[in-house]
């Protein structure tokens, strides 16, 4: 069955709506923007549709918890070495400059 194309940009507004809620509130209200997160990510298993890679990169993998100026950020040899405070997960992602 296919899926409508209005149904995967109505699920990518929202994901990005829940997004900006969790900038918001991720200083002041932490647990309610790990909600936020996690809602994003429902929303996008029930969808079928992938998180962009600005909401992906924006919280941490294993806690849900946004990233935040705590957190410790590395760019060594073209890869970007993040490391959760909350959990000390660490996520590697590969860099190239333009």
């Amino acid at each position: 069955m296919r899926k409508n194309k209005n149904i995967n940009k109505v699920a990518l507004n929202r994901i990005a709506i829940l997004n900006g809620l969790m900038e918001k509130r991720k200083l002041n209200d932490p647990l309610l923007a790990r909600r936020y997160n996690i809602i994003a990510e429902s929303i996008g298993r029930r969808i079928d549709v992938t998180l962009p890679k600005f909401v992906k990169r924006s919280y941490c993998k294993r806690c849900k918890m946004p990233y935040t100026v705590d957190d410790k950020i590395r760019l060594k040899n073209g890869i970007l070495t993040v490391t959760c405070s909350k959990c000390g997960d660490i996520r590697r992602i590969p860099y190239r400059e333009k």
